[in-house]
């Protein structure tokens, strides 16, 4: 098996090994994960951020509505934390069809929850992180409520059918 190796200073050293005992994975688990991680998602697994830079600075789909649905899910749910990127392959999805404003995101456990207004018509989406290809999209036409399930990569070709 192939060996790397980096340098770092004792500081960051002392600091992450104490974090992987904690977890029960050591330097090298974490080292694997990350660059797993790094493979399926095609590129870093976490925002890189611009130091000093506040939220407010961010820019980007829907920063302020998932900004906004991490801080309740949080409140909601008295958590420190949500691992977003699960959600990622979702919001990248619907990207194109909003630019956050007119979107309003419930995060669960194991879900996402968006409704969105696309061509002004209301949209909700249900994705599921153990169904990461997939979403259903619901609307209401005429009184009547109509469901589908589509790829992720269907989506706007989906909203063109209702």
């Amino acid at each position: 098996m192939p060996t790397i190796q980096v340098r770092i200073d004792d500081t960051t050293k002392s600091a992450s090994t104490a974090l992987f005992n904690q977890l029960g994975i050591t330097m090298s688990d974490a080292i694997n994960l990350f660059l797993r991680q790094t493979i399926m998602r095609g590129g870093i697994p976490f925002a890189l951020t611009v130091p000093g830079r506040t939220e407010a600075d961010t820019e980007g789909f829907g920063n302020d509505a998932i900004l906004d649905a991490i801080r309740r899910y949080k409140t909601v749910n008295n958590q420190t934390d949500f691992d977003i990127t699960r959600a990622e392959p979702f919001f990248r999805a619907i990207n194109p069809l909003s630019s956050g404003r007119n979107m309003k995101i419930t995060l669960q456990e194991n879900a996402v929850k968006a409704r969105l207004n696309y061509k002004d018509i209301e949209y909700v989406f249900d994705y599921n992180f153990e169904e990461p290809d997939s979403v259903f999209v619901l609307t209401r036409k005429n009184g009547k409520l109509f469901v589908k399930d589509c790829s992720l990569e269907k989506i706007t070709e989906t909203l063109e059918l209702f």
